[in-house]
């Protein structure tokens, strides 16, 4: 199982901040990517993350610290949220055709070309960012199951960068649907649900 959890860090480590710094590249400059197309954008941004994660692995040691061990526990606690993680995602997407794989690639943010639609359903109605909603609570129970300082930092910090993604994208949301996300952006909380 160490070895595993080792394994697990690393990708954590070399891949994470990259996957995070692909959301800050896109979203200013979504505009400039449009008129690129996403052939061009992805030709451009995907090999510069690549070598970012590629300059990352010689240090992966530091990055990940010290092994806090393999705990049952916790490993257990982090199974548990995954698998609720992947029972709510499973249940909405069966009704959420619109969350493809395209989607959270970004296409529709630096396509001219795909249909523009403000989605409001499903869990939209909860909170307007539960992709990242999401990925921050699966980011903790990764951590939960590494069990490494560095996971833990790495994961601790993920929730205010995904606050700042979703300032830059709402900026770029504004832009493409105007008064209709603003009023949405009135109705919906951003990441954290009201509970009634």
């Amino acid at each position: 199982m160490d070895r595993i959890r080792h394994v697990l860090g690393v990708l954590a480590a070399v891949l994470y901040g990259p996957g995070l710094l692909y959301w800050f590249l896109i979203h200013p400059w979504a505009r400039t990517w449009r008129r690129l197309g996403p052939t061009r954008t992805y030709l451009i941004v995907g090999p510069a993350l690549a070598v970012i994660s590629v300059l990352l692995f010689p240090i992966r040691g530091p990055l990940l610290g010290r092994d806090l061990g393999t705990n049952w526990i916790l490993i257990g606690l982090g199974t548990i949220l995954l698998v609720l993680l992947a029972w709510l995602g499973l249940a909405y997407d069966r009704h959420m055709t619109h969350l493809n794989l395209t989607t959270r690639m970004g296409i529709p943010e630096v396509s001219s070309q795909t249909q523009q639609t403000l989605v409001r359903d499903g869990l939209y109605r909860i909170v307007r960012h539960p992709v990242y909603l999401s990925a921050i609570l699966w980011g903790i129970s990764y951590a939960l199951i590494v069990n490494y300082v560095g996971t833990y930092v790495l994961f601790a910090a993920a929730p205010p960068v995904f606050y700042a993604i979703t300032v830059l994208e709402e900026r770029e949301l504004v832009d493409r649907f105007g008064e209709s996300y603003r009023q949405y952006q009135r109705e919906v909380p951003r990441l954290i649900p009201r509970w009634r």
